[in-house]
């Protein structure tokens, strides 16, 4: 039997990112970066460096978005269509769920995807007109899309930062992903509700007493969208609108101001400090505070303590 017959004969793998391992039944080893273990809802995040490798046939159940991070030339196959490819930096693929695929390539590569849940697409969309049409198209490694980079190189940052990234930031991601696939790469492009008015002062006031009560846990995109009674999409547009940054980055400032007038009180260690402005870890509180201030928050301590004896 000849192998291209073996090939046609042979029973894809069918294979969920969401599963311990599963990246393993793809590829020769494991991910160096993967989200498993982070907690996100209805989003994984893999960052591979894999060598020469002929993938099985598979169908994936979450829509899977691939970015190449070296210049590889590779051969991929859907639904038993081939094409070559020649990659470079920033080279993406799009790999809808229960699409027959495959793919070769003949050097050492690096590489990061990250994968959808399918239903995140319909619920996202739900102010989208008929969601049962929400279908996306296979794309090769043959284009590049800046959005779709900048946003898994923030995810690989948060998560090598963090070992878990901060919730409201990745929802925040995963939501601008979402949107931007729906408008961009579905068979059909959705009609998608406005608010041209914006958020209501009462809204945003009602918005604004929730982050200031709960900004020491975590803040959920979701639950912000359901204090303003839109959706997270909408939401995140117009929070931007009325106030001019992104939910997390009014967060975000509002935890290092907090933390600021904690590292001033001298009592607390920086430990403690970045717990109790509800940061991740103290080295997720560092890189935000030095961001934010210039200084890290041993130097504002410190610099703290001389202009209270003086």
């Amino acid at each position: 039997m000849s192998n291209s017959h073996q090939f046609n004969q042979e029973k894809p793998l069918l294979v969920d990112f969401k599963q311990q391992g599963a990246s393993l039944a793809l590829f020769p080893n494991p991910p160096l970066l993967t989200s498993l273990q982070a907690g996100w809802d209805g989003i994984h995040f893999e960052y591979h460096h894999q060598p020469a490798h002929d993938t099985s046939k598979h169908c994936l159940t979450m829509h899977t978005i691939s970015i190449a991070l070296d210049a590889i030339s590779s051969q991929r196959w859907f639904n038993g269509h081939q094409e070559s490819e020649y990659q470079t930096k920033g080279t993406t693929a799009i790999i809808p769920a229960g699409t027959l695929h495959r793919c070769l390539w003949e050097q050492d590569v690096q590489f990061m995807f990250v994968a959808i849940n399918p239903m995140l697409l319909v619920h996202l969309g739900v102010e989208v007109t008929a969601p049962e049409d929400i279908e996306l198209i296979p794309h090769f490694a043959t284009f590049q899309d800046p959005l779709i980079l900048g946003i898994m190189s923030s995810l690989k940052d948060e998560l090598e930062s963090t070992n878990q990234g901060d919730n409201l930031y990745v929802e925040q991601l995963k939501t601008t992903l979402v949107i931007h696939l729906l408008k961009k790469y579905c068979v059909r492009k959705p009609h998608i509700s406005t608010y041209p008015d914006g958020l209501s002062k009462f809204k945003l006031r009602q918005i604004l007493e929730y982050i200031h009560t709960h900004v020491d846990s975590e803040i959920k995109l979701t639950t912000l969208a359901q204090v303003a009674g839109i959706s997270q999409y909408y939401f995140c547009q117009l929070f931007k609108q009325s106030l001019g940054i992104t939910p997390y980055q009014y967060v975000l400032q509002l935890r290092v101001e907090r933390a600021k007038q904690l590292l001033k009180n001298q009592k607390i260690t920086i430990c403690d400090v970045a717990l109790a402005c509800g940061f991740a870890n103290q080295s997720h509180f560092t890189k935000h505070f030095r961001k934010l201030t210039g200084m890290t928050p041993k130097a504002y301590w410190k610099h703290s303590s001389v202009l209270s004896v003086e």
